[in-house]
């Protein structure tokens, strides 16, 4: 039984779940989107995977048929297809989109050892960077590139082991981890919409340097524990004109790194700061940064303001797509991060909980997981890895599910602790 519907001039045409097939363009659910794992609005089903997850969660959905595709096989990427989306990527390129894409040349695990070090010696640059920059009034451009060089090339062979880094619970100050965890995840969320290597690098740059200007704070303000009052936040909203003020002392700057550091904390609806700009105005650099930037505060504690899950990260920016970031964008980076992120802790329909270890980039619900928690809720002395799509293919099907996402902190567990 099918029946169809008018909704924002487009003619939607309704269809039971099991009805669907390979190619049907998903516009519309018969619940919110963010109940289900499908958190990004409108896709093409590729097959019987999706079709399957559909069923599960829907009863019923809404198909465009101007959207379907003669291909299904092959994943929608808006980012090639969508005019607005490609409008952006060649305002930063000045060209046509990138073809650029790339593979994991290297297995999460062997690149965590990797990535380990190179955290290490990025967190004292970092350190040192800031230190500079407060000494000097300026900051060193050659070891932020060299910096930034060394966790892109790490992204690029395995963006996962960033990803977990990002879990580290370390001693060091907030602004040099979210320094580094906004580089990783610039370089992450870059790679994916297939940027060309030299355009990762001043992205990612940028991003290491968002907060410069936070150099000349006090640090009695920066350490402030509980929420800011009024004037407090007033002056930390200045880090931004102070960043600026580093960059004009330092010579040499690429733009891009000016555009984001400027722009980072400007909002689509023209409700930022410092200069209240809004849609086109802001650079897309500085939406990409925006974004980064949101994101990580969101997942780490800061000394004014406690975590939350990565879900709940992930939720809070698709809420706020049109009204504080870019929709596309939006939407490709929660591709991007996975609809259950790299390092979130899961509960399975087996009852069993696991760290997710690394994402599977064609068939995202399919992550590889950590197992730590058995179902009776008691810890694993060895912990072992699934590989959920390859478990589904040895097993003939039966499906080794995330039933949901689960607080790492309500269990008591650091999922650093585990691959650390």
């Amino acid at each position: 039984m099918q029946s169809s519907k008018v909704n924002d001039n487009a003619y939607l045409e309704k269809i039971y779940c099991r009805d669907l097939v390979a190619g049907m363009y998903v516009q519309e659910l018969d619940r919110p989107w963010l109940e289900t794992p499908f958190m990004f609005q409108g896709f093409c089903v590729r097959g019987n995977e999706e079709i399957e997850t559909l069923k599960k969660h829907c009863e019923y959905v809404y198909i465009d048929r101007a959207k379907e595709q003669a291909d299904p096989g092959i994943i929608q990427k808006r980012i090639k297809s969508d005019p607005s989306t490609t409008s952006i990527i060649r305002t930063i390129a000045n060209r046509s989109v990138s073809d650029n894409r790339y593979s994991d040349t290297i297995i999460v695990e062997k690149e965590l050892v990797t990535a380990k070090e190179i955290h290490t010696e990025c967190s004292n640059s970092v350190e040192d960077i800031f230190s500079s920059a407060i000494r000097d009034g300026m900051f060193n451009l050659r070891a932020a590139s060299k910096t930034t060089a060394s966790i892109v090339d790490s992204v690029l062979r395995n963006p996962d082991a960033f990803m977990l880094l990002q879990r580290i619970k370390s001693i060091g100050r907030y602004s040099y981890n979210h320094a580094i965890n906004c580089c990783a995840l610039a370089a992450t969320f870059c790679r994916h919409m297939g940027f060309s290597k030299a355009e990762i690098h001043d992205i990612s740059m940028g991003a290491l340097m968002l907060d410069i200007g936070i150099t000349k704070l006090p640090d009695d303000l920066i350490n402030t524990q509980g929420t800011l009052n009024p004037l407090s936040m007033q002056l930390v909203r200045h880090h931004v004109t102070f960043g600026m003020e580093i960059l004009d002392n330092t010579p040499d700057i690429p733009p891009v790194v000016r555009d984001m550091i400027l722009t980072h904390h400007e909002r689509i609806n023209g409700k930022g700061y410092p200069n209240n700009i809004k849609g086109e105005q802001i650079p897309v650099c500085g939406r990409i940064a925006a974004i980064v930037d949101c994101y990580d505060a969101m997942i780490c504690n800061r000394p004014y303001k406690k975590r939350i899950s990565q879900a709940e990260a992930v939720c809070a920016i698709y809420k706020w797509r049109n009204i504080d970031f870019h929709e596309d964008l939006v939407e490709q980076f929660i591709q991007c991060v996975g609809a259950y992120p790299t390092g979130s802790l899961v509960e399975l329909n087996s009852g069993q909980i696991g760290i997710v270890m690394s994402q599977n980039r064609v068939r995202r619900l399919f992550p590889k997981i950590l197992l730590v928690i058995n179902s009776d809720g008691i810890r694993y002395e060895n912990p072992s890895t699934v590989d959920l799509w390859e478990y589904a293919q040895k097993t003939k099907g039966k499906v080794l599910d995330i039933n949901k996402m689960v607080d790492s902190d309500e269990l008591g567990i650091d999922p650093s602790e585990y691959y650390l």
